[in-house]
């Protein structure tokens, strides 16, 4: 049962935020030695202009106990649409909860099964700001097309072979996909299983709507120069997952409502903006200095990585089901830290780009909120808001929380303003 907190709560009394700053579109050279560029005043180029976030508390839903409907299995995703309704993929039970601004269940779409509007392993959601819904599911092996309200449209299934399974990153408005991967299965060669096609650098491809036609090569996204992998041996039949390399520069985006893409893919600031057929029609930069990679940042990263793979360690830890995963001694580093670790896009096309911390310690760092034209809204420090996993409509933000036990929650906001601190 959703639990309704309208006793509002706001960090600051909601006023008109001031107008909104120019943005200088500088190389990126020099810091102010602190994670924060160091130039004019009010702009990219220079120091953050500080914002608090008012906000305003709605509602809360997901259940601990009881027979209520939102007892949700795991949470894995968020989605508003125009209609301000908020959309819940519990992914456990392959159901999309709709909820409505007040909290209340509008309607459930899906549900286990192999039929018309029926899920089966349903791993990642998309939907459209009418209501309508792009469901990849069965191991990423089908595309089931849903409109406003569940209604069934169409089925798509992928050939493993062939066409392969996809890793979508995003739809454009017109339903097009933004993918990131492409997964296909060797059937000569049994032993081999599941293998990555051969691609330079880091691509994203286009699948255009209705879906029936060619993969497009949107564009290549920058990664640094392949090192050599040193690496334990591995037993026959033995699968090695390698530890890899540490402070590989991001690979994120977000689109835009009219089509573009705002993407990060360098050790720098540099948010490029790209159009429909790949062309970098323009590029947000700061001229912050990417931290360089020492002893103590090496070794934090090692403790970070023992303290997620615990089942990892120098030893040779034996193999689980044929599965072995290098120790945190066999990792490799990138030579800096990438100042920016990801991107999303908000309802009104405002861009939030998250920053490194100023140690590099993976802990959170500040979010600078900029515009597609070019303005400088304000930065969000570290211990501010966070990006929400859902944007909406005026305002609207949804946050999945799990307690200790991991039980989830979805917390629905209202941003009202972003305020200049002092």
């Amino acid at each position: 049962m959703s639990r309704l907190t309208r006793a509002n709560t706001t960090t600051a009394r909601p006023r008109r935020f001031a107008p909104l700053l120019p943005l200088a579109l500088l190389p990126a050279c020099g810091d102010a030695g602190d994670g924060s560029a160091a130039g004019t005043d009010g702009t990219l180029d220079g120091p953050d202009v500080i914002v608090n976030a008012a906000t305003e508390e709605l509602f809360t839903v997901g259940s601990v106990t009881g027979d209520s409907w939102d007892i949700f299995g795991n949470v894995g995703s968020v989605h508003f649409d125009a209609e301000s309704n908020l959309h819940i993929l519990d992914n456990q039970s392959d159901r999309i909860f709709v909820v409505g601004p007040d909290g209340s269940l509008l309607r459930t779409v899906g549900g286990s099964g192999e039929g018309p509007g029926e899920f089966s392993g349903v791993t990642r959601i998309f939907v459209a700001r009418d209501g309508s819904y792009t469901v990849f599911g069965n191991g990423d092996r089908r595309i089931d097309l849903l409109g406003p309200g569940g209604s069934f449209v169409r089925r798509i299934n992928l050939d493993p072979a062939t066409t392969g399974m996809i890793l979508t990153e995003a739809v454009f408005p017109d339903g097009s996909l933004l993918i990131s991967q492409i997964v296909r299965f060797d059937w000569n060669n049994m032993a081999a299983g599941f293998v990555l096609p051969e691609v330079e650098s880091r691509p994203l491809w286009i699948l255009p709507f209705p879906l029936d036609g060619e993969l497009d090569t949107l564009y290549h996204a920058w990664e640094l120069p392949e090192t050599e992998v040193v690496s334990g041996e591995s037993s026959p039949g033995e699968i090695v997952l390698y530890a890899g390399r540490a402070f590989e520069p991001p690979l994120g985006l977000g689109v835009l409502t009219d089509g573009r893409v705002a993407l990060i893919d360098s050790t720098g600031y540099r948010v490029k903006l790209l159009g429909r057929g790949g062309e970098v029609t323009g590029t947000i930069e700061r001229p912050i200095t990417p931290l360089a990679v020492d002893e103590a940042i090496r070794e934090a990263e090692r403790e970070r990585y023992r303290e997620r793979y615990p089942q990892a360690s120098s030893d040779r830890p034996v193999a689980q089901r044929g599965v072995r995963r290098e120790g945190a001694e066999s990792l490799t580093f990138a030579d800096e830290v990438p100042v920016l670790t990801g991107i999303r896009v908000d309802w009104e096309d405002r861009i939030w780009v998250e920053r490194t911390g100023p140690t590099g310690d993976g802990d959170d760092g500040p979010i600078d909120i900029v515009t597609p034209a070019g303005d400088y809204i304000g930065t969000l420090p570290p211990d501010a808001l966070r990006t929400p996993d859902a944007f909406g409509p005026g305002g609207l933000m949804a946050y999945i929380e799990r307690d200790d036990l991991g039980v989830a929650t979805v917390r629905v906001v209202r941003l009202i303003a972003l305020e200049p601190r002092g």
